[in-house]
């Protein structure tokens, strides 16, 4: 999860290996003015290939992150708290109905110059005012939609449909080469002393999984910790 820690070492930011084609594909689908929607199964990556686009482009992008998994108001309201802070701040204690959120958000002049995307995490169900708040939002911004790998072949089709984006980009399990890549260089940055053997080793217990690539390198790190000693 964010912000959890290993021995006080983030373990939300490993190395990022084997991705590159899929970032570069993103960057310049959002460069061309288009949505992009990606999925896979979970734990694939997908939210850590978002932010890694989001690190990446910074400089004249500004990414939103909100979870589509919340009711439609819920979502206009986080998104509305992220694209104008300032007005946040002002209106914090003030009630303000969903309809007035939403319009603000889709036409308020926007308080910083970038331009902007917003991530829609967590695309698990459509219903009509989730497709309705996704048309809404693409009219305004680009969008990068993360949606679930179970989700029905008609809500796929009609949620490309909400983003005018083109076919989904799915993501799957990383090459061999990348995963001991991934496993190489958590035991450079943290000192493990792995040996090639061990790292092939764990490349292939993890088979490309991320996931359980993020899981074996979290228990590697917890072996590495000293334990105290304790007397009998």
């Amino acid at each position: 999860m964010p912000g959890a820690s290993v021995a006080g070492i983030p373990v939300s930011s490993w190395p990022f290996v084997g991705r590159q084609k899929e970032a570069a594909y993103i960057r310049n689908e959002l460069d061309a003015g288009r949505s992009v929607l990606l999925t896979g199964i979970y734990g694939i990556g997908r939210t850590a290939l978002a932010r890694y686009v989001s690190r990446e482009m910074a400089r004249d992008w500004f990414f939103v992150f909100a979870d589509f998994a919340r009711d439609p108001g819920r979502i206009w309201r986080d998104v509305f708290a992220v694209v104008f802070p300032k007005a946040q701040a002002r209106l914090r204690s003030e009630p303000r109905s969903v309809s007035w959120t939403r319009f603000r958000v889709c036409h308020q002049a926007l308080e910083d110059p970038r331009r902007h995307v917003v991530v829609l995490d967590n695309v698990a169900r459509l219903s009509a005012p989730r497709l309705d708040l996704v048309r809404r939002l693409r009219e305004r911004f680009q969008v990068l939609a993360i949606a679930e790998d179970f989700l029905p072949e008609a809500a796929r089709a009609a949620l490309c449909g909400a983003l005018r984006a083109r076919p989904p980009l799915r993501l799957d399990h990383l090459s061999g080469a990348a995963t001991v890549a991934f496993f190489e260089e958590c035991s450079r940055r943290h000192g493990l002393g792995c040996g090639p053997g061990e790292l092939r080793g764990l490349a292939r217990a993890t088979g490309g999984f991320p996931l359980g690539m993020s899981e074996a390198m979290t228990a590697e790190l917890r072996r590495s910790v000293p334990r105290p000693f304790r007397q009998a």
